[in-house]
């Protein structure tokens, strides 16, 4: 027997395990507060300052303002060996056009859940789309039944949520992840 043999065993047995902690470790970091930017990802130019706000408005029923999702397709099987690409389209609030929409900065607040868990990922981004990474793509994996991600949109001017800028709930997705 070599002498490196006990050490690849181990690293083996480690590489092999590294998946199962990754997804047990997702329950404990959900963060159990809706109203709290613990554990939130920030994505784009979004800041921890816009997600605070943002969080401290009541989000209305404004499906156009809102967001609707352009990938994937509703009730979708998602291969789970590749991250997929969530990507929609939200229009803008009224009051943000002319000199105004300059100035206007578009947010979104993606929280992907399930039913017997908590929330295993919040994305706070001011893109239009969203690739997870591999940890947060784990994550998902983890949650092993439908997954639901509802799409929240909200218009900042400078560091602001304006009377008319949201937060808007848009559409919920569901998907399975095999």
């Amino acid at each position: 027997m070599s002498r490196t043999s006990p050490f690849r065993t181990l690293l083996l047995a480690a590489l092999t395990a590294a998946p199962n902690l990754v997804a047990c470790s997702s329950d404990s970091a959900s963060p159990t507060d809706p109203n709290s930017a613990a554990g939130v990802v920030l994505e784009g130019d979004a800041t921890v300052a816009q997600l605070d706000a943002f969080l401290q408005h009541e989000a209305t029923e404004w499906a156009w303002a809102g967001g609707q999702f352009d990938t994937p397709d509703a009730q979708a099987i998602l291969a789970a060996d590749t991250p997929q690409r969530f990507s929609w389209h939200a229009d803008p609030a009224d009051f943000a056009q002319g000199d105004t929409a300059n100035d206007a900065v578009m947010t979104h607040l993606l929280e992907f859940s399930a039913s017997s868990k908590s929330t295993p990922l919040r994305v706070f981004t001011t893109l239009s789309e969203y690739t997870p990474d591999t940890v947060a793509w784990q994550k998902l994996i983890a949650v092993g039944e439908p997954i639901t991600v509802n799409l929240t949109t909200g218009t900042f001017v400078g560091a602001d949520v304006p009377k008319d800028g949201g937060p808007f709930i848009g559409q919920a997705l569901t998907f399975t992840i095999e």
